[in-house]
């Protein structure tokens, strides 16, 4: 169905997605790779002792001051304000880096002082640096609202891209002479200096002669109504804070695991994160605006166009389709390679430790994680402003619980309980987003076609337990020849795999599949 947008959504899509789609992807598939690449490499040049403190110790540290600084202002800030308020929101700008300051004090202390200290050198000094860093990086806030505000939005990723990739190289290269946190902490002050130069440098180059951003430094005018408004966005970002790092917060306080495991854990995580993202992401976000697009907001489906409805069901339900397949062979497949994955990617160290039980127990969070994001994508995009209220306060007793679970697992199971605690989570989630849909379209249609029918059931399971058996008799014998001959058989089982999912599915899912960007679709003008 090809469709088109009026002159407003169109400059909504602009204003959204300034950048050209495949420029966007480029740049995001090659800092994935290079901090990929890095990484592996980097875990055959330090312990997980030290992977452990450095990911989930130290960068909690750094995440905590910076969001909690950073988040409240910017929703703030870059929403539309009349001129005449910009010298107090200015002002406000220039107040968060003493609160980060004052934040970070703190939370060095507690870290230092009260949490349990490490048997690694430098430990202290990475606490003091890595908060530096967090409220060093506070004074390039000031350039990046006004290039935001000004629709310089290619700025910020190319700030991004620059700082990322010198600190990932850097930090290898010093983790050649050193295998403590010294190369960490290295690293993160060059990300820092390079951040806050190369904003300042843009913000010279493009601001115009009438800006404001020093005004703050003269006179302190903060509005009660944006500082209300600021502390009321703080309190909404401590709980997203909590639910988004909530493992990594149980890990530091209550150390149920060790820095090793940690280590581990971080590593696995970060791997398993890479499907994610670059899987799932760009989707879910291009999805979003279709659906939002196609549907007006708020209003019940028999308000909605007839053909826009028909389509918005059709496509949601080939999207869920398609996650629950994917998610269904990584997970099959996970079981059968997990090891083989991480002794190519980390070495023998790491897959010889906790990671390859990690990793094939985070193949079914992916699949879960998959379906949630689409069927949270559809939820948000169509759902009133009250309907949105009441699925934040009925998540607020499922985060405390999802806290509460990641605490008893763990101390039952070790890491792997914080992955069947994110899993649980977010089935809940999907049970709630599910049900709206179901409501919504008057039926379960939509969630009946998600499920795999009977010939792609079968040729999964016979192919993963042929993935299965040969992971049980190839790699026993610890050899290049069975590892090999372990991936041959994978990679034609595979092929077969998918071969038989395409001939099992119908024409719509078929050219679903073949135009997955929704961003060509535009919604017609009444």
């Amino acid at each position: 169905m090809k469709v088109r947008c009026s002159l407003q959504d169109r400059e909504v899509l602009r204003m959204l997605y300034p950048l050209n789609f495949k420029e966007h992807e480029r740049m995001q598939v090659f800092l994935k790779l290079i901090s990929f690449l890095a990484n592996g490499y980097l875990i055959r040049l330090v312990s997980n002792e030290v992977l452990g403190v450095v990911y989930i110790r130290l960068y909690l540290l750094y995440a905590t001051i910076q969001i909690l600084s950073r988040e409240p202002l910017r929703k703030v800030c870059l929403a539309k304000h009349p001129p005449e308020q910009w010298p107090q929101l200015v002002s406000l700008i220039w107040i968060s880096i003493p609160f980060s300051a004052m934040l970070g004090c703190s939370l060095t202390l507690l870290w230092v002082l009260v949490l349990e200290t490490p048997d690694l050198p430098h430990y202290t000094a990475g606490c003091v640096i890595f908060a530096v860093c967090a409220v060093m990086e506070l004074f390039a806030e000031p350039p990046h609202v006004y290039l935001l505000n000004k629709h310089f939005v290619r700025s910020p990723i190319i700030v991004e891209a620059v700082a990322s990739l010198l600190q990932t190289l850097i930090t290898v290269a010093v983790a050649h002479y050193s295998s403590s946190l010294v190369p960490f902490i290295v690293g993160a002050v060059v990300y820092s200096v390079l951040y806050v130069m190369v904003y300042w440098i843009i913000y010279r180059i493009k601001r115009s002669k009438d800006d404001l951003m020093f005004y703050g430094l003269s006179k302190i005018s903060v509005s009660p109504e944006h500082a209300s408004l600021t502390i009321s966005f703080l309190k909404q970002t401590v709980l997203k804070q909590v639910l988004t790092m909530g493992e990594d917060y149980v890990m530091t306080f209550l150390s149920v695991v060790t820095f090793a495991q940690q280590g581990v854990f971080s590593t696995v995580s970060r791997l398993a994160a890479i499907v994610i993202r670059v899987g799932f992401k760009h989707v879910e976000d291009s999805y979003y605006l279709f659906f939002a697009q196609m549907l007006r907001r708020g209003l019940p489906p028999d308000q909605q166009g007839r053909d826009a409805l028909k389509t918005c069901k059709e496509t949601l339900g080939n999207l869920l389709r398609f996650n629950a397949l994917f998610g269904l062979v990584v997970t099959v497949y996970g079981l059968s390679y997990a090891r083989l994955a991480l002794l190519i990617y980390g070495g023998q160290s790491l897959a010889s430790s906790d990671g390859p039980w990690l990793l094939q127990w985070h193949c079914p969070y992916i699949a879960v994680c998959g379906i949630n994001g689409v069927s949270e994508c559809f939820y948000f995009a169509t759902m009133s402003q009250m309907e949105v209220e009441n699925y934040n306060l009925k998540l607020l007793p499922f985060s405390a619980c999802f806290l509460i679970l990641s605490v008893v697992l763990s101390y039952l199971f070790g890491t792997v309980g914080f992955i069947l605690a994110n899993i649980g989570n977010m089935a809940i989630r999907i049970f709630f987003s599910l049900r709206y849909t179901a409501q919504y379209f008057g039926g379960l249609d939509t969630l009946y076609r998600t499920l795999p029918n009977i010939p792609q059931l079968m040729i999964i399971a016979v192919c993963g337990c042929t993935a299965l058996l040969s992971k049980l008799v190839l790699e026993s014998t610890e050899s290049p020849l069975g590892y090999l001959c372990h991936i041959i058989i994978g990679g034609l089982s595979f092929v077969l795999v998918l071969l038989t999912l395409w001939e099992c599915e119908d024409l719509s899912f078929k050219s679903f599949l073949k135009s997955l960007n929704p961003i060509k679709m535009r919604t017609k003008t009444e």
